[in-house]
Parts: C-alpha cells; sequence; structure tokens
C-alpha cells in the first residue's frame, strides 16, 4: 500500500477502532476516522498530510457513502451498536463498497457469531459480495468492565450479573485493534478468512472480582443473579431493547459455558501472548475510582 491509499476507520472513536487509527498512523497509513457529525465534502482535507482527516458517515443515509469512501482502498467495517436491521442499512454499504472497488475489508465480528445475531447476516453479505474480507471474531471485551459495567463497580462495588460460574476469555480491545491494522497493511494471506480471537485464559466473574479487588485496594464482589431478576433490572433502566436482548445473550453464552473458548490464533498472527485481563484492570484503575 503506497503513502496515498486511505484506509476508512468506521467506529474510529471506540475501544477497537481508536487504537486501530493509532496501530495505522504509528505504521505511515494514512487513515479515514468517520463521524455523523463531519463535512460531507471529503475534498477539504488533504489526505498526503498528517491531520486527522473526519468525513461523514451515516448508515442510515446513503447519500453519505460515496463521499466517505472516495479515494479509500481498504475499510475497517464495525456495526454500530444501535442498528439491529443490517439488510437495510449494512448492506446497501457493502454494494457501495463493491461499486467503488475497495480492495479488502475487515469486520468485527464476534466469537460464535450465529443466526441470531446482526453480524452473521453483515458476514453472509461481505461473503456474497466481490470484495475481499476477513473476520476477526473476537471474545467479551475487557473494556467492558469499564464501560458497561462501569459504573456498578464505581459506585457499589459490585459486578451483577446474570452469568452463574461460566468463565469468559476476556480479550483486551487493543490486541484487535493491533490484529486489525496487521491486516489492513497486508491482507494478501488473509484474504476470506475468519480469524477467532480470545484471552489466553477463561476466568469467572469471581476471579475478576478478586483482580479489581487487588488493583482498587478495596472490596469488589462479584453478585450472581437469575436472568429474568437481570432482565427486570435492566428494563427498569429504560435502556434501550436492543441494548437489554444483546446483554442478556452475553450473560447467557457465559453462563452456558461458551464464553470459555480459549484460542492460539491472536498470539500467532501477533507474535506474542494476549494483554491479560489483569494488566487491562491495572492500567485502567481510575476508571472505577470514586
Amino acid at each position: 500500500m503506497t503513502s496515498t491509499e486511505l484506509t476508512l476507520v468506521t467506529g474510529s472513536s471506540g475501544n477497537v477502532g481508536a487504537p486501530l487509527v493509532d496501530f495505522l498512523r504509528a505504521a505511515g497509513r494514512t487513515v479515514i476516522e468517520t463521524s455523523l457529525s463531519a463535512p460531507d465534502d471529503p475534498s477539504s482535507a488533504d489526505p498526503t498530510n498528517s491531520d486527522p482527516i473526519t468525513r461523514r458517515l451515516d448508515f442510515e443515509d446513503p447519500t453519505t457513502f460515496a463521499s466517505a469512501l472516495q479515494g479509500v482502498s481498504r475499510v475497517f467495517l464495525m456495526r454500530p451498536p444501535a442498528i439491529s436491521d443490517t439488510k437495510r442499512y449494512i448492506r446497501p454499504f457493502i454494494e457501495e463498497m463493491q461499486r467503488v472497488g475497495i480492495e479488502h475489508v475487515v469486520l468485527l465480528s464476534l466469537m460464535g457469531v450465529n443466526r441470531a445475531m446482526p453480524h452473521w447476516q453483515i458476514e453472509q453479505d461481505l461473503k456474497a459480495s466481490s470484495l475481499g474480507w476477513t473476520f476477526l471474531r473476537p471474545a467479551f471485551f475487557a473494556q467492558n468492565l469499564g464501560g458497561a459495567y462501569r459504573d456498578d463497580v464505581r459506585l457499589h462495588d459490585r459486578i451483577r450479573l446474570s452469568c452463574g460460574r461460566g468463565k469468559t476469555s476476556f480479550i483486551d480491545a487493543r490486541d484487535i485493534a493491533e490484529v486489525a491494522a496487521t491486516i489492513l497493511a497486508d491482507p494478501t494471506s488473509h484474504r476470506n478468512e475468519h480469524h477467532t480471537l480470545t484471552g489466553g485464559e477463561a476466568i469467572d466473574y469471581h476471579h475478576v472480582a478478586s483482580m479489581l479487588s487487588a488493583a482498587l485496594g478495596r472490596s469488589i464482589v462479584y453478585e450472581p443473579i437469575g436472568l429474568l431478576t437481570y432482565r427486570r433490572e435492566l428494563i427498569k433502566q429504560q435502556l434501550p431493547s436492543e441494548y437489554v436482548n444483546v446483554q442478556l445473550l452475553i450473560n447467557v453464552i457465559a453462563r452456558l459455558g461458551l464464553a470459555a473458548r480459549v484460542d492460539g490464533t491472536l498470539e500467532r498472527l501477533l507474535g506474542r501472548p494476549p494483554t491479560p485481563l489483569k494488566q487491562y484492570i491495572e492500567d485502567s484503575v481510575a476508571l472505577w475510582q470514586r
């Protein structure tokens, strides 16, 4: 890839997208970030300089697709959490990527993807396209402890979930980003492949709580609750139904032991072991301080 070729990163402010942008720029790649509020006209930014470039991309507005993809050769594609109807909103973007001749797409999918998950349809649409693609299927993000579960730990010294004693092979999103950057830099050997990415060990939430306790210097406990109780508590918070359903699915998968898979692909691709959950917690203690 030459310095004038562009890589578009969707979800560029997210847990994977933000470090991916950093990895790509550190490698000398020219990156286009995306935003719902950026200007529609990509010509106002010079892709040959070192300043950040942001273009408007709204999956619910197909008129933003062509300008977002102008001059782009490779794309990191992440489904926005609020979008579940991927046939309506993501499929047209895939069709536009074909029309403009995108060389390769790296899709952020998830481990154990199946027909019940929106990611599955995106995978099928990419497979049916003429695009080169790589699917990243990561385990549960370590960063969710500092996102969805942050306030419970910070304010109530607890993790309150319906995962039972099920174990999870937590993966650091920074590791996913590094894998994505490696593939986007040279996708040849990854064309039409899927990679399952996990942490180096599977642990239950009692163990997670003990790690948080050690790092924070106060007692954090895991409070396992029933699935229906968890659902009622989420609904009581007036959270979007899509978010509630995703959280319930995550808990069921962990409860059934389906999140415990440990895969060696990440170490093979990066030449080093996955970042331990303990390291993420120690790096992020400020998130849970009161």
